[in-house]
Parts: C-alpha cells; sequence; structure tokens
C-alpha cells in the first residue's frame, strides 16, 4: 500500500512504495502515480542518479523525485504559494489511493 508522509523538517512529501521502480522504469511509473483528475504533468527530467516528474496542483508547481542511489521518492514544492498548497496535496493523494 502506498503511504504518503509529511516531512517537516525538509517541506516534502516522502512517498512510500511496496516496490521501487527501477531508475529505468521511474518515469512510466510516474506516470501511472501522477495519473490524477487535479495533476498535470509539465516536464520528465533523467539524469544518471536522479529522475524528476515536474507537474501541477491547481495554480500550484511541484517535482517528484526518485534517486536511485537511495530508493527515494519525495515531492517538493516550487516556490512559497506551493509550499502552502502541499499539506492539501497531500491529502488529495492520499484520498485517491483509498
Amino acid at each position: 500500500m502506498t503511504q504518503i508522509t509529511f516531512d517537516a523538517a525538509y517541506n516534502v512529501l516522502l512517498i512510500h512504495v511496496p516496490e521501487i521502480p527501477e531508475a529505468d522504469e521511474y518515469l512510466f511509473w510516474a506516470k501511472l502515480f501522477l495519473h490524477q483528475e487535479a495533476l498535470t504533468i509539465i516536464e520528465e527530467l533523467e539524469g544518471a542518479d536522479r529522475h524528476q516528474t515536474r507537474f501541477s496542483y491547481g495554480n500550484s508547481t511541484f517535482n517528484m523525485n526518485f534517486e536511485h542511489y537511495t530508493d527515494s521518492i519525495w515531492i517538493a514544492p516550487e516556490g512559497t504559494e506551493s509550499e502552502e498548497q502541499l499539506v492539501n496535496l497531500s491529502k488529495y493523494l492520499l484520498t485517491s489511493f483509498q
């Protein structure tokens, strides 16, 4: 079961999934994870160690990151307005995975 927790120290949402995607499968996994009515994917970036998917929720933008070496997935806000929407995004995602 997917779990989403708010990390107040870093102001990010930590995504815990039963099975971490392989590095070459992350972008496909991210498209499936973010396939929600209120979310729009803006950009997908692939790097050697980290992949990122930028998306919008309402009028705010966020980036979902996958780091290969630590098998970590997290969502970070982009800007002050997005920081204020982070808790709402968390609630939206949690209800969509129930």
